[in-house]
């Protein structure tokens, strides 16, 4: 098989706030470009976010661990493909007349990626993801689906060696695990209030873009950007006081005082607005102190 990778780790953020429960992120094999188990999500590019104190980071990035089966195929110079199969997990406002099932079908993923600049540093990603999403239509006694999709551009680009630009967007239905502020509300489809009878899936985006500047290579950098989710309400689905937009605004300073030692300060400054066009901000001041071993 050649280059066997068995890997697995964990944390202390499971559970209810403040529990401090370990819990399990990652565990997987890795051969011949085949990974099967749990990992980070194949719709999330880990190389298109900036780096936070904020263990969230940006909303409308899509950090997640999911189980899977995927396939990276790296035969073309510069270029990456990859497929994926992975756990699906529905939320959704199903009323009285649908209500919710096991699910059968994985959710489709696949990315093509191009890496380019000095010591292909650089590089942009196209990612798809396709769901069938089951549930029960409780009226005519039978099982029946709903077909999400949702796609994504992202990247980082090294603009020099002192200026790194990070982004992504992301756009579709019945996608709401796949955006950060989105992840576990009931919003990958709705029943439809002019007709309960039938269904309907809100439009769905998020976006972010950072830019990183290095005052010291390698030491000491600044970082600041902004991200900003929106959830469409179609016939009047959703209630007033439901997510509606999201906005997050940060700037951060990171400084390594010897090479396992790191410092950092950031400002966050966060928008929630509701569907009734209430909203309330938020602000946020933190620290770290980080050594590595």
């Amino acid at each position: 098989l050649g280059r066997v990778v068995v890997y697995t780790d964990m944390d202390f953020r499971g559970g209810a706030e403040f529990s401090y429960i370990p819990r399990l992120r990652s565990a997987y094999m890795q051969f011949k470009g085949l990974t099967i188990g749990r990992d980070v999500t194949t719709f999330c590019d880990l190389d298109a976010a900036p780096t936070t104190i904020d263990f969230q980071g940006p909303n409308a990035y899509n950090f997640a661990f999911n189980e899977m089966i995927r396939y990276e195929c790296n035969a073309l110079k510069d270029w990456s493909f990859v497929v994926a199969a992975e756990r699906p997990s529905v939320n959704a406002t199903y009323g009285e007349n649908f209500s919710a099932v096991m699910q059968r079908v994985p959710d489709g993923i696949a990315y093509v990626q191009y890496k380019f600049g000095r010591e292909k540093a650089s590089h942009l990603r196209l990612s798809g993801v396709i769901r069938d999403m089951y549930l029960h239509d409780n009226l005519n006694g039978k099982n029946t689906t709903q077909v999400g999709w949702g796609l994504q551009l992202s990247g980082h680009i090294e603009i020099t060696r002192w200026v790194d630009l990070y982004m992504n967007g992301t756009y579709g239905r019945g996608i709401t695990r796949y955006i950060q502020d989105l992840a576990g509300t009931p919003y990958d489809f709705t029943y439809n209030p002019k007709d309960p009878t039938k269904l309907q899936m809100p439009n769905m985006w998020g976006w972010q873009a950072a830019a990183k500047v290095n005052i010291i290579p390698g030491m000491c950098w600044v970082t600041g950007g902004y991200s900003n989710v929106h959830l469409e309400r179609d016939n009047g689905a959703l209630s007033d006081n439901q997510y509606k937009r999201g906005e997050y605004i940060f700037g951060n300073a990171f400084c390594n005082i010897t090479p396992s030692f790191t410092v950092a300060l950031e400002y966050l400054h966060g928008t929630r607005e509701n569907m009734n066009d209430v909203h309330k901000r938020a602000n946020r001041i933190s620290i770290m102190a980080q050594y590595n071993f």
